[in-house]
């Protein structure tokens, strides 16, 4: 069955429903556990398990429009129960399961919000993660897969597109988390979008370990392999940390041909994977190596394509892409069979005028990965700091528009009217177009200000990443007031053995890359630095955590912890304004 014959359905149920009927004994999923295959699904078995959580949310009584909070590992009563809840007419609300012991007071503080927010009406667990959910209101009723039983509904209510098919709590890196609402005509115009740029054939193999309560891994691999007909081959993303080199195998020995991570994951197979792990692996059939989620470095794109050429990889595959959960998934892709653009700009230009220009001989440059065009049916605008849209080779905030921009932000109509105004979805991303490209060189609330000049984080995270010894990965940087009133750059590394010199390497490295000899460089213990259930960098906890003593360094508020706590509080109060009058 052709999976164009999906153009005309109106919500991921139709897609489904036809599916089962057309293509019941096909295989759909291939589950691995650790190294071998330990579940397989069909489409109909797939719709058969959906059924029964359908009719066990029905006999319980969810009413239409009811949020199901779903907190699972991946493995098949996820997959089951978030289709199930659609068939049954509730509103799916991933969440990613308790991980680390050591922070469960932040993972029940956060959840209490979710649940509080939300408004939930059922969670579904399993047995071993119930117990943590101790806390949850006598309202919302608790189910485990073993509950479920197998009376298939005679009837599912009516669904159409402009009903509500997730919230996506956004991963809080920046702040609060907060549900963006979407649609079942957001997914699929966002998901078409997407299969159109990577010409989605039926002989496709998707292969993810990406968590499914992320958007990356739930629209893009779930529900984008379930409306295109292609087999998803599947791991846990604790597997894959346990052993990365199991991403690469899996997509070897199946064949995958379309697999998808966040830069950080290339990065640590390109350095850490041994010869041994990787020894006969053939990644030629792997067409596109989709890199997206977090800032993309031209450090891991080289490193890549040089370790996994000798394996069949083609540089071509390599395919940056960007986006936000805000406009469902993605915005732009790059250019298929293409190896991925690279400007090269003279950086004191960029940080100090927002100006794209080349490097003059002797001056510092950055280099900066394009992430392409945008799909299809989105337009992407560079705007000001008046909302006028500024000419190519000029920085500005990303404007979205398009079929995929969410409805908004559950029960939070304040934060609402921040991110869609009458222009568009304010992406609160930096970036230029040079070329017909996009390029992304940070998030507004990321940039650092020292001496009239402007910095991105992830620049200088970046080059502290160079240094040998530091943890990848386990680096943040942000700033803090000094006693003077003064800003000042401090830069956290993590590193398993603690050399007395490398802090000092650090800012040697950083002063190099950048052009900035940040003020203070801190090492602590790995496993340290917060983050975000997508294992994004959460740098206002790790700013708090750092003034309150909580990293690992210092021992309680310093007095220039106080200070900067101080001005911070101040300029939040009165709406300080930088030099160049933007607040």
């Amino acid at each position: 069955m052709k999976a164009d014959s999906y153009l005309a359905a109106k919500s991921l149920n139709e897609v489904l429903t036809a599916r089962a009927l057309k293509d019941t004994d096909t295989l759909w999923l291939t589950l691995y556990y650790r190294d071998k295959v330990y579940r397989t699904l069909t489409y109909g078995e797939l719709y058969e398990g959906a059924l029964k959580w359908a009719g066990e949310l029905l006999k319980r009584g969810i009413s239409s429009g009811a949020r199901v909070l779903i907190i699972l590992p991946t493995g098949v009563p996820f997959y089951e129960s978030y289709l199930g809840v659609l068939l049954s007419g509730g509103i799916p609300v991933p969440l990613y399961p308790p991980v680390r012991m050591d922070r469960l007071g932040d993972y029940r503080r956060n959840l209490t919000t979710i649940v509080d927010n939300s408004t939930a009406r059922f969670i579904v667990t399993d047995r071993k993660i119930r117990p943590f959910l101790g806390f949850a209101p006598e309202a919302v009723s608790v189910i485990v897969p073993s509950e479920v039983g197998k009376e298939i509904p005679e009837a599912l209510p009516a669904v159409d597109g402009d009903q509500i098919a997730l919230i996506q709590y956004t991963s809080g890196a920046t702040g609060t988390q907060k549900g963006a609402v979407i649609t079942h005509g957001n997914l699929l115009a966002n998901i078409r979008a997407m299969g159109r740029a990577l010409d989605v054939r039926e002989e496709d193999k998707a292969v993810s370990w990406l968590p499914l309560y992320h958007d990356m891994g739930l629209i893009g691999n779930m529900l984008g392999a379930l409306y295109w007909g292609v087999e998803l081959v599947a791991l846990s993303p604790i597997d894959f940390l346990r052993r990365p080199s199991r991403w690469l195998r899996m997509i070897s020995n199946s064949g995958g041909t379309i697999s998808a991570a966040p830069n950080f994951a290339y990065s640590l197979i390109s350095r850490k994977v041994r010869e041994s792990e990787i020894s006969g692996l053939d990644l030629s059939k792997w067409r596109v190596a989709l890199c997206g989620a977090e800032p993309i470095s031209e450090v891991t794109v080289s490193l890549f394509k040089e370790r996994f050429a000798p394996f069949g990889f083609d540089p071509g595959a390599f395919f940056p892409a960007y986006g936000l959960a805000e406009n469902t998934l993605a915005v732009t892709f790059s250019e298929l069979g293409k190896p991925p653009v690279i400007a090269e700009v003279d950086a004191e230009k960029l940080y100090i005028e927002g100006v794209v220009t080349e490097p003059a001989k002797g001056k510092k440059s950055r280099k900066i990965v394009s992430v392409g065009k945008p799909i299809e049916g989105v337009t992407v605008k560079i705007v000001g700091r008046d909302g006028g849209q500024l000419p190519p080779g000029h920085q500005g905030e990303l404007v979205v528009n398009g079929p995929s921009v969410m409805r908004g932000y559950w029960r939070n109509d304040e934060e609402t009217k921040r991110a869609i105004k009458e222009d568009g979805l304010h992406t609160g991303d930096l970036g230029f177009t040079m070329g017909g490209e996009y390029f992304i060189c940070g998030r507004i609330k990321d940039l650092l200000i020292k001496g009239g000049r402007n910095y991105f984080a992830e620049d200088i995270e970046l080059a502290a990443s160079q240094v040998d010894g530091v943890r990848q990965g386990g680096i943040v940087a942000f700033s803090i007031y000094g006693e003077g009133g003064e800003e000042e750059i401090v830069v956290i590394v993590e590193a398993v053995s603690h050399r007395e010199e490398l802090a000092a390497e650090v800012s040697a490295m950083v002063s190099e890359v950048t052009g900035l000899r940040p003020d203070r460089v801190e090492v602590i213990a790995p496993r340290s630095i917060p983050k975000t259930s997508s294992g994004k960098l959460q740098r206002y906890k790790a700013r708090q955590w750092y003034l309150e003593g909580r990293l690992g360094v210092g021992g309680g508020l310093s007095k220039s912890g106080f200070v900067s706590s101080l001005f911070g509080a101040l300029r939040a109060l009165f709406g300080a304004y930088d030099k160049k009058g933007g607040k």
